[in-house]
């Protein structure tokens, strides 16, 4: 595909480093580009949700994670199609993951802070791919290939889900976001309350 410059890559503005910590779109092709990384980047936040909390081996957290990790994932075929808000829907349901966590005393690990990371850097190609315009109508675009199961998964399944799904996933991701935030006060509620009771305590 390179060799008949069916893939576009050649016409990329960025390196594939680049692409991932500070993107920029110049063209057709670095919105793809774009678009497929942070598929990517969403799927493999799923599936990482997934294993953790299926390793915790209780029931609620595992059906939670479920939710979460199917909120991940249409929410990356959003991201494929250069939708920012799903974009920032799922970095600020991770981000108050992260946060809910860490006031539970546990510090995200080195795998949750450069998920983090992408997950912005991932919000900010989306934007970037959601305002580039062409210069001209039918302008040289990348074609969407459906040769390989890859491409199905990457390329053809967002495009046709997305509009369907994208509805039912803007009121998962808010109830699982308002849910994380409920929990998180609730710590720091508790934790407030915890700490001011033992400075009030009588030595």
């Amino acid at each position: 595909m390179q060799t008949l410059g069916l893939s576009g890559e050649a016409k990329r503005s960025d390196g594939w480093l680049k692409s991932i910590f500070w993107p920029t779109v110049e063209n057709a092709w670095d919105v793809d580009y774009l678009g497929r990384q942070g598929f990517w980047i969403c799927l493999w936040t799923a599936i990482f949700q997934l294993v953790v909390s299926m390793l915790s081996g209780n029931p609620i957290v595992i059906a939670v994670g479920l939710a979460e990790s199917l909120a991940f994932l249409i929410g990356g075929m959003g991201v494929r199609e250069s939708n920012w808000p799903a974009a920032a829907l799922v970095f600020t349901l991770f981000l108050f993951n992260q946060l809910y966590g860490f006031a539970m005393g546990q510090f995200p690990g080195a795998l949750s802070i450069i998920g983090t990371g992408l997950l912005l850097s991932n919000l900010r190609a989306a934007f970037l791919a959601s305002e580039w315009r062409p210069a001209a109508e039918g302008e040289d675009k990348p074609t969407r290939f459906s040769d390989s199961l890859r491409d199905k998964l990457v390329d053809q399944l967002p495009a046709k889900a997305w509009p369907v799904l994208q509805i039912p996933f803007f009121g998962l991701a808010s109830i699982l976001l308002l849910l994380t935030l409920v929990g998180l006060g609730l710590v720091v509620m508790q934790r407030l309350g915890i700490a001011a009771h033992t400075s009030v305590a009588p030595h």
